[in-house]
């Protein structure tokens, strides 16, 4: 499904959105006023592994301070494997996430239930039918997993390398596909209130990479317009000025979505 085809429903999808927007706006409001101050320990821990944090204007700091302990409160975090998860990896894991939410009017991972961590990749069989309808028996060998709007799963090794500045970043890539959920009749988009803008430089640039590899863009974007989000958004956070460069119309768009600069 492309773009334009995702769009049909867009307004039904909004129509829903709007009945929604109230009972969200007044759960969030009163689960601010229940949180508790943010601590300086989690304020310390964020500004040392978070580079981007720098780059928030005081107000920003702020709302991202509130979604985090929104997160950390609505959102369990659970290790898989032996996996231990200390007070830090569930402190990062939600500054991180939360950075993807630095619009006014976003919500908390709406539909988000549960995080799972393993310490590394982790194996997984799956019994969907590929595009041409066969079934594999075979695991796959995976970083991340993003389960129908309800569950995220992550390799923390890779979450680590993420930080350190590994242009892979499965955090975020899987993030972004809880976004993408959140409008249950698009691909390869967030809700928003227009799609024109989104619609064209999207598909321009996923027949752009159809047509020639990118320096910057994963080519696992051809996957479709929701792996394309996906890797776009990795890319935007980890390959910033790369991105603009390169790809200045994407890059604008996804500054325009995330509301962070992360081109030098």
């Amino acid at each position: 499904m492309n773009w334009t085809e995702g769009y049909i429903g867009f307004g039904m999808a909004v129509f829903a959105a709007v009945l929604c927007v109230s009972y969200w706006r007044k759960r969030q409001a009163r689960r601010s006023r229940e949180l508790a101050p943010f601590p300086a320990s989690w304020r310390d821990l964020l500004s040392r592994r978070l580079k981007l944090l720098g780059r928030l204007s005081p107000e920003q700091r702020r709302m991202h301070e509130r979604r985090v302990m929104e997160f950390l409160a609505d959102i369990r975090i659970k290790g898989c494997n032996d996996f231990l998860v200390t007070e830090e990896v569930r402190v990062l894991i939600a500054g991180y996430a939360c950075l993807m939410l630095l619009r006014p009017d976003a919500y908390v991972f709406r539909g988000l239930r549960t995080v799972l961590v393993y310490p590394t990749a982790f194996w997984v069989r799956h019994h969907e039918p590929d595009a041409i309808g066969l079934v594999s028996d075979e695991p796959e060998l995976r970083l991340g997993e993003s389960w129908n709007g309800e569950r995220v799963v992550l390799s923390w090794e890779d979450v680590e390398a993420a930080l350190a500045g590994d242009a892979v970043n499965v955090l975020v890539h899987e993030f972004a596909h809880q976004l993408d959920a959140e409008n249950p009749d698009t691909e390869g988009a967030p809700l928003l209130p227009d799609y024109g803008r989104w619609s064209k430089v999207m598909s321009a640039e996923f027949k752009a990479l159809e047509q020639r590899s990118s320096q910057v863009i994963d080519d696992y974007g051809l996957e479709g317009p929701t792996e394309f989000f996906a890797v776009a958004t990795e890319a935007y956070f980890q390959r910033g000025t790369e991105l603009r460069l390169l790809h200045p119309q994407l890059y604008g768009l996804l500054r325009d979505y995330y509301r962070i600069e992360t081109s030098d």
